[in-house]
């Protein structure tokens, strides 16, 4: 059945609800204890965890794309990463490190724990079989190798 949302819409809608839904995770969260006031303010929310997930950079080289994303303190087993169509998706768990011991009194704590989930929309579509990750020093590097027909030569155009 065909979509009554035409496709340069869908990508923009998709977006939209992948942010709403980061808003509405940080304002109720799952976890009973983790509903707080600081949930509420833009500023405790760290820049880990303020675009829905990961940070990623992504950058294009003439034979494949090359995703980056930050996820300091996490081992492979605490995330997947998928692909489907176009969308590749990051999801994962960083799960509390700290002990609390008695009333100490208060505390600071910046860094967030919970699920995530990171969604990026990529150009065109890739070679599935051949895609690489690695997770080194707190980065996922995703290697995502172009299809022969996006590989270009290359064409110097001299300006006049």
């Amino acid at each position: 059945m065909a979509s009554l949302v035409p496709e340069k819409w869908r990508e923009a809608l998709e977006h939209v609800q992948d942010k709403v839904g980061t808003l509405l995770n940080n304002l109720v969260p799952a976890k009973k204890e983790e509903r707080t006031l600081e949930n509420l303010t833009a500023d405790a929310i760290p820049a880990f965890m303020q675009r829905g997930g990961p940070l990623v950079d992504m950058h294009e080289t003439a034979e494949e794309l090359v995703i980056r994303a930050e996820v300091p303190g996490m081992k492979k087993e605490d995330f997947s990463v998928e692909l489907v169509d176009r969308r590749l998706t990051i999801r994962g768990e960083k799960k509390v490190m700290r002990e609390e011991k008695g009333d100490s009194g208060g505390f600071l704590s910046e860094c967030r724990y919970g699920s995530f989930s990171r969604s990026v929309l990529l150009p065109y579509p890739i070679e599935e079989d051949k895609i690489k990750a690695d997770l080194k020093h707190g980065v996922l590097t995703i290697r995502l190798p172009k299809p022969e027909q996006q590989r270009g030569t290359g064409h110097r155009i001299p300006i006049s």
